[in-house]
């Protein structure tokens, strides 16, 4: 099956008139109205459009008969009955591509690439549940540019946008396959560690605040301060896991910005090493 584009020598003008062509001998016809570089067996030819109702969805082209002879009007007698069904074949399959698409862009931060939140939330709950149902680890990640606000105000949007993008860059390279990183709004990020200890997540957060604070950036190298809070009988909601990280986060901006600080629900206590 081939979708044309409109102007090309049979197929553009069978898809606007949605009328078919048979040619029993290119000879007939001239090379003016032939397709482009004919290197086929047989000089016949079929191009059929597939329409629903005045919708025009594509045009299949035909070539080479297997019996090696021309084509007939039995041919299109044959493609009329089945022309139809390929039609809302194809349609079917681009309108459910199309609304891949969208749910796609609809979880899609634009500016960074990355997922956005309303993609993380449900998301982190249910690697929660999945969590407390297998017992496995799971940490979650809230992280945020120091001083963005200042860098904004100095700098312009644009270079702000830029350095949201470049740490948007260092998250994807610096996780594994299976994390997941969102923007959670505005410069906050959140990262999501499946089967990951409070140990482990505090490597690869160290890793990524390094990474950040060395990257170069549009106007002047910025830092990030960044939470971890882990899965514990305490918590039961994601909510209450959410909070747990902002606790930490908070308070990571508290000892000076460019920190990793850990919430310990447990105790209540927050630390900067694991």
């Amino acid at each position: 099956f081939h979708t044309p584009n409109i102007g090309l020598r049979v197929a553009g003008p069978v898809l606007l008139q949605g009328s078919p062509v048979l040619v029993d001998d290119i000879a007939k016809i001239g090379m003016a109205s032939a397709p482009l570089d004919w290197s086929y067996k047989t000089p016949s030819f079929v191009s059929y459009p597939l329409l629903i109702g005045n919708r025009r969805i594509a045009v299949m082209n035909f070539t080479d008969k297997a019996t090696g002879g021309s084509f007939e009007k039995s041919d299109l007698d044959l493609l009329q009955a089945i022309a139809p069904q390929i039609a809302v074949a194809i349609d079917r399959t681009r309108l459910k591509d199309q609304a891949g698409q969208y749910k796609q862009l609809s979880v899609t931060d634009p500016l960074t690439g990355l997922l956005n939140r309303r993609y993380m939330d449900p998301r982190l709950a249910e690697e929660l549940k999945r969590s407390k149902r297998h017992g496995f680890p799971l940490a979650l990640l809230l992280l945020d540019i120091d001083d963005f606000k200042s860098y904004n105000d100095t700098f312009g949007h644009p270079a702000g946008d830029s350095a949201l993008r470049k740490v948007a860059e260092v998250l994807k390279a610096s996780l594994r396959g299976v994390d997941v990183a969102a923007r959670w709004g505005g410069e906050e990020f959140a990262i999501l560690l499946p089967n990951t200890k409070t140990d482990e997540a505090f490597l690869i957060a160290e890793r990524i605040r390094v990474e950040v604070e060395t990257a170069e950036m549009p106007k002047r190298r910025i830092t990030v301060s960044i939470g971890i809070a882990t899965e514990s009988p305490e918590i039961d909601t994601s909510g209450e896991l959410i909070q747990a990280a902002d606790f930490a986060l908070y308070e990571a901006k508290n000892r000076g910005r460019n920190t990793v600080c850990i919430f310990d629900v447990a105790s209540g206590s927050i630390d900067s090493t694991p």
